[in-house]
């Protein structure tokens, strides 16, 4: 009987260690995306400053990349979502970007998901 008793502790150690290091594993992953979602997002930012100066298609190819790498690592599924908006929207409608990238700034910084779709909307209504 005792041993049965060790025996099953030892199952029961293993499992909830196994749980623990899951556990964590997972919360790990979730900060490492989340550093990463920053990084596109920052990097997005600063292709957006340089559209301000003037359009350039390779830099715009840029932003698109950057903005289609946030959206992967948003855990956020909002802002994955106004993201997804936004890469669309900059494939098909990229150059009415003109005029809207000190308000794209804002949202992407303010991670605004509501603002993004907006501006993204934005871009592709005929005018």
């Amino acid at each position: 009987m005792k041993k049965a008793l060790v025996i099953g502790g030892f199952i029961l150690a293993i499992c909830l260690s196994f749980l623990a290091g899951s556990s964590f594993r997972e919360k790990e992953y979730a900060k490492r995306d989340a550093q990463r979602c920053n990084i596109m997002i920052s990097f997005a930012v600063g292709n957006l400053d340089h559209l301000q100066e003037q359009y350039d298609a390779d830099e715009m190819e840029v932003l698109i990349s950057n903005i289609y790498a946030a959206e992967e690592y948003a855990s956020d599924s909002e802002l994955a979502g106004a993201l997804h908006e936004l890469w669309n929207a900059l494939i098909f409608d990229g150059e009415n970007i003109t005029g809207n990238e000190d308000a794209l700034i804002k949202a992407l910084q303010d991670r605004n998901a509501n603002a993004v779709k907006d501006i993204a909307f934005e871009m592709r209504t005929i005018k």
